[in-house]
C-alpha cells in the first residue's frame, strides 16, 4: 500500500510540482527581463519619435511638448491633433495626428515652420494594405504639402491644384484631414494667420 502512495505520488503529483516550479522560474525571469529592457525601450521610442520630428521639420533641434488646452480635429471628428511638440530654437511646430483611413487609424506627424508653411508630413503608423492604399504615404506624394500655408478644404478632391491618387481616396483623404487639422493647431496655438 505504500508503494501505491509513492507510486502515486511520483506519477501524478511530482510532475505537477516540477511544472509549476518552472512556471515560476519563467515567469521571474520574464518579468526580470521586461523590468531591465523597459527603459530601452521608451528610450528608443523617445529617440524614434524625435527622428520623426526631425524629418517633418528639418531646421528644429530638439523638442518640448507644447501644453495644449483642447486639440484641433477634422469637422467629421476623423481626423484628431494628438500631441504638439515645439522645436526649441523657434524653427517652427511638429503635430501628431491620428486619423481614420481606409484599414484602420494612421498617425502622421506634420511639421510647420514658424513662418506657417508645412515643412514634411509623414506618416509614422498605418494598417493600410500596401499597393494602391498607401501610395499617398510615398515621400514624392506627401510632398505636395510642403511649402503649403493654408489648404482651401478639408477634402482633398476639392482642393485646388493638388494631385489625388486615384483609388486611394479614403487613405489620401485622411492624410489630407490630418494635415488640415495639424494647421488649424498651430493657428489655435497663435501661429502665423
Amino acid at each position: 500500500m505504500a508503494e501505491t502512495k509513492n507510486s502515486n505520488f511520483k506519477e501524478y503529483v511530482y510532475p505537477v510540482i516540477i511544472l509549476t516550479v518552472i512556471a515560476m522560474v519563467a515567469t521571474l525571469l520574464l518579468a526580470i527581463t521586461n523590468n531591465i529592457t523597459t527603459g530601452v525601450i521608451e528610450q528608443r521610442a523617445i529617440q524614434a519619435a524625435n527622428e520623426a520630428r526631425m524629418k517633418v521639420l528639418p531646421d528644429g533641434d530638439s523638442f518640448k511638448q507644447l501644453d495644449v488646452k483642447k486639440y484641433a480635429s477634422s469637422t467629421d471628428g476623423s481626423a484628431n491633433v494628438t500631441e504638439a511638440y515645439a522645436a526649441e530654437n523657434g524653427a517652427g511646430d511638429v503635430f501628431t495626428v491620428v486619423t481614420k483611413s481606409f484599414g484602420g487609424d494612421l498617425t502622421m506627424m506634420v511639421g510647420v515652420g514658424k513662418d506657417g508653411a508645412i515643412t514634411g508630413v509623414t506618416v509614422t503608423a498605418h494598417s493600410d494594405t500596401p499597393g494602391v492604399g498607401t501610395k499617398d504615404q510615398d515621400p514624392d506624394y506627401l510632398a505636395q504639402y510642403d511649402g503649403k500655408k493654408e489648404l482651401t478644404s478639408e477634402d482633398v478632391k476639392k482642393e485646388s491644384g493638388f494631385q489625388f491618387i486615384s483609388g486611394a481616396s479614403v487613405s489620401g483623404g485622411a492624410i489630407h484631414k490630418g494635415v488640415y487639422a495639424a494647421l488649424e493647431q498651430y493657428k489655435e496655438l497663435g501661429g502665423a494667420q
